[in-house]
């Protein structure tokens, strides 16, 4: 079982400060550490906590900055950048990460500029909440980065993440589905629940494989009455199967 965030908001903490708590990670869980990463959308968050949030341009390119940092002090015995948002000299990150030449880097986010630092940095992709037709035009205009960086696509897993919310029926996932959605307050024509997985098994594989036919190669499921296991269960054994 691997760990990580999904994603760590750049902004909360200084990128060389992040890179030796996820070093640690890494090496505590002997080497099972997905490092997320990604620009931060939820201003209400740093306000909160009051943490500065500039506009998204400045964040994402505080991000390309922050893993520029973090891969450097993961690779080199001493590390030295100066950039518009951050700096270090000569720092040392010790212990290395246990993957080498680093743990998986995975970038959250879209948007051109964002898939432009995706294609320069990102080991994975994670997108979601979305249709398929959507997620294929996101990733045409990833290829569209990855090779104005010089990057293979090829080499960057397309992970998506969703809502899933699995039933015996149809209608019984729907209806938990909606008290669901209720709950959370979520709205009818939010991307959340608009674009969730929902269904009986079959019709989960149907709705996940039209997202495996345009690209996606991983899967982050967001599970309704997770604790209750039954869920799990019913996906266990009436979807898994078909991905094998």
């Amino acid at each position: 079982i691997r760990i990580g965030p999904l994603v760590t908001c750049n902004v909360f903490r200084y990128p060389s400060l992040l890179a030796k708590i996820a070093a640690t990670v890494d090496m505590i869980s002997n080497g099972r550490l997905n490092f997320g990463i990604g620009a931060g959308w939820h201003e209400a968050e740093a306000a909160a906590y009051g943490i500065p949030f500039p506009k998204g341009g400045v964040r994402v390119e505080m991000v390309d900055e922050a893993l520029t940092i973090i891969k450097k002090l993961w690779t080199e015995d001493e590390a030295t950048f100066k950039g518009k948002y951050y700096s270090i000299n000569k720092a040392v990150c010790l212990p290395k990460p246990v993957q080498k030449p680093h743990p998986p880097v995975l970038v959250g986010g879209g948007g051109d500029k964002m898939l432009r630092l995706i294609a320069r940095h990102a080991n994975e992709w994670n997108s979601g909440f979305t249709s398929p037709d959507d997620f294929k035009a996101e990733t045409a205009r990833l290829e569209k980065a990855c090779k104005e960086a010089g990057q293979d696509i090829s080499t960057i897993e397309n992970t998506f993440q969703s809502r899933i919310i699995i039933a015996e029926s149809d209608e019984a996932a729907r209806r938990r589905a909606e008290l669901w959605r209720e709950e959370r307050r979520g709205t009818p024509d939010d991307p959340d629940w608009k674009f969730a997985i929902k269904g009986s098994p079959q019709t989960c594989v149907d709705m996940l494989k039209a997202y495996t036919n345009v690209g996606v190669t991983h899967f982050t499921l967001l599970f309704a009455d997770a604790a209750a296991l039954k869920p799990l269960r019913l996906f266990a054994e009436g979807v898994l199967p078909e991905f094998r």
